[in-house]
């Protein structure tokens, strides 16, 4: 072989690993890239510092449009979101309503997903249901009940209230 020839290798070995390389770094674009509901909730809300876990996984209704739901139910936006956390986790809970008694109780935030969002209704007065459970809360100072509680069914996007009637 020639020098040529070496040189045309050398060339064509270059290309093969920019290629992979650019492969490489658009896939870690894409995958950090925010979603359209995240563009949405921030161009309407602000820069809201959000807590919580990173989800990889998503309900029918997303984060940012469960967080939607919830702060658009009370009039937030962004001027009044200013010097605030929004705290967010999805969970799943028991809702137990009978003519005696009524009660709400987290059984554990949701780390991986689920097969069917939907509620199960365990009997005549207890549904288990996937749930977006959002607080909001001035910066570094949770109060109790906080400035805002909101749950938000991850199937159906219904607010659930969390009054002591519910």
């Amino acid at each position: 072989m020639n020098k040529a020839s070496y040189f045309v290798i050398a060339l064509e070995i270059i290309l093969a690993c920019s290629v992979a390389l650019n492969v490489y770094f658009y896939a870690q674009y894409e995958s950090t890239k925010p979603s359209r509901d995240a563009l949405a909730f921030k161009s309407e809300f602000g820069n809201v510092l959000i807590v919580g876990p990173n989800y990889d996984f998503s309900p029918p209704i997303t984060m940012y449009h469960a967080l939607k739901i919830a702060l658009e139910s009370d009039d937030w936006n962004a001027t009044s979101l200013e010097n605030m956390t929004v705290a967010v986790s999805l969970d799943y809970m028991e809702f137990t309503n009978s003519s005696t008694s009524s009660s709400i109780q987290t059984l554990y935030e949701v780390t991986q997903p689920a097969q069917n969002y939907s509620d199960v209704q365990a009997n005549s007065t207890t549904t288990y249901r996937y749930i977006w459970s959002i607080e909001v809360n001035e910066n570094q100072h949770y109060t109790i009940p906080p400035y805002g509680l909101y749950y938000i069914d991850a199937q159906t996007g219904e607010i659930i209230p969390t009054g002591p009637l519910f």
